[in-house]
């Protein structure tokens, strides 16, 4: 069994160095030529393997993520790297098919697409239509279109529902419309979806997986299935598990700051506290004691990762955790 690794700088940390049958290349690898290897594998922050996916979304290969602490996309913890070896050349896994988006202008997402103007709180007219269908008119803050993935991220703050993995469908969320009856909604993943007539006092910008941002070079979008990706399941837990961690922490009895870094945590992956204060806006002193109490309840590891040519502490939410508080 070859596995060929893809990290940002070329290199493993030592302790994973020592597998045979491992090859490492940096990210930005030129000529790279996957047929000599059985799998591909990915490792780093969860930003890191979501750009990473980019790149190696339509690639025929089973694709392993290895992560710092929990996440929807980890195959495995860094920290469990010998057991996902042991794994794989024992045929002890199993292959989730995951869908991706495209768009006319060579998008790929994982997790969604965002049409939204740059400047926040300014609305955007457009008119949707599924399968040269019309379903409406509109004017929002935006409007997101979601795989199963991504239905837990982004599409679930703006109102959206949970999608069950495996359902081969995507979920249409607009951002704080204007209509009420505007609602979410879910349709077949081989639609063809739509976005026209835009106009907005600001310029349009289209977002995948809030990694990569284009301007709207039309007034038109269109949305479709993009090619899957096949990523290595170790666990054989249901879809509904791997929500459960959210599900759970939404009727916890966590105080509210708490509650915001562990979704931040589950969105964004392992976070410094400088990132967490920054992206939740929290007071330094209310972040330490809700750390403090997440760590203490199990629910967030405290860890040390090498970023660059430095290791930073870092916070991520705990392997296997279900969130069950009461």
């Amino acid at each position: 069994m070859k596995i060929a690794i893809f990290t940002k700088d070329g290199a493993l940390p030592r302790e994973l160095g020592r597998f045979s049958g491992v090859d490492v290349y940096p990210i930005t690898a030129n000529g790279f030529t996957a047929s000599g290897y059985d799998f591909i594998g990915v490792l780093g922050t969860d930003r890191f393997i979501l750009s990473a996916l980019h790149k190696l979304a339509g690639l025929d290969k089973p694709i392993v993520t290895i992560g710092y602490g929990a996440g929807y996309l980890n195959t495995v913890d860094v920290a469990s790297f010998s057991e996902l070896i042991t794994g794989l050349r024992r045929g002890n896994y199993m292959l989730e098919s995951i869908p991706t988006l495209t768009t006319g202008q060579g998008f790929i997402a994982v997790n969604d697409i965002v049409i939204a103007p740059v400047r926040s709180a300014t609305l955007m007219e457009y008119t949707l239509m599924i399968n040269n269908e019309f379903v409406w008119r509109d004017s929002a803050d935006g409007l997101i279109i979601a795989t199963p993935m991504g239905s837990t991220a982004y599409a679930l703050s703006a109102g959206g529902v949970l999608v069950y993995a495996g359902l081969r469908a995507f979920e249409v969320v607009p951002i704080n419309s204007t209509n009420i009856a505007r609602v979410p909604l879910v349709v077949p993943d081989e639609s063809r979806i739509v976005i026209n007539d835009l106009l907005s006092r600001s310029r349009i910008e289209i977002i995948a997986d809030g990694l990569v941002r284009r301007g709207v070079g039309s007034s038109k979008v269109t949305v479709v299935k993009g090619p899957d990706i096949k990523l290595v399941r170790l666990s054989l837990a249901t879809a509904l598990d791997r929500y459960r961690r959210i599900i759970e922490s939404l009727v916890s009895d966590l105080p509210p700051s708490a509650k915001l870094i562990l979704k931040v945590l589950e969105y964004e992956g392992p976070l410094t506290p400088k990132e967490i204060i920054e992206k939740t806006l929290i007071p330094q002193r209310t972040v330490r004691a809700s750390l403090r109490l997440l760590v203490k309840r199990g629910l967030v590891n405290r860890l040390v990762v090498p970023r660059g040519s430095s290791r930073l502490v870092v916070y991520a939410i705990s392997s296997g955790t279900k969130l069950d508080i009461k």
